[in-house]
């Protein structure tokens, strides 16, 4: 299994990961030490909820990376959904739709868990069910490679 592992020196490497359009919206959490690891991927969200930062690193990148998604809020109903990443299923306070600005003209959205507890809910999953995660989390760090890429390949502002 691909065993993600990194460190996060200091409070600049960490706002460094991040494109400069979205160092702008950055809230850091309040007392991180540094340096600190990081197993798989390192995730939080602003004190009022509306973003998710999600700070990653496959083994062939040079730093780690990091996006700021964006909540979109629905005023209906409660619904269920699946997480396009772990597809695990909740309720639309749970799953829902994140973006991403790609540039000042394109952005994306994704369907997955508003907390990005992706890795968590596949082992639990895979633990109830006498599974090996392996394959699961492969495939989920995959997916958020894509994302990635996809923001490499947008052209800039």
């Amino acid at each position: 299994m691909l065993e993600l592992h990194f460190s996060i020196e200091n409070e600049s490497e960490l706002v460094n990961a991040f494109r400069l359009r979205d160092q702008k919206k950055l809230m850091l959490p309040q007392g991180l030490p540094y340096p600190f690891s990081v197993r798989s991927y390192f995730t939080w969200q602003d004190p009022n909820g509306i973003y998710t930062y999600l700070v990653f690193k496959m083994p062939n990148w040079d730093m780690p990376r990091g996006v700021t998604l964006k909540r979109t809020t629905t005023n209906g109903e409660p619904t269920g959904g699946i997480c396009n990443w772990c597809h695990a299923y909740g309720s639309s306070d749970e799953i829902g739709m994140l973006s991403l600005n790609l540039n000042a003209d394109t952005s994306v959205g994704y369907q997955i868990c508003q907390d990005l507890r992706c890795i968590e809910k596949i082992e639990e999953a895979s633990a109830r069910a006498g599974k090996s995660p392996e394959k699961p989390i492969d495939q989920l760090y995959q997916r958020m490679a894509r994302l990635f890429e996809n923001m490499k390949q947008a052209k800039a502002d």
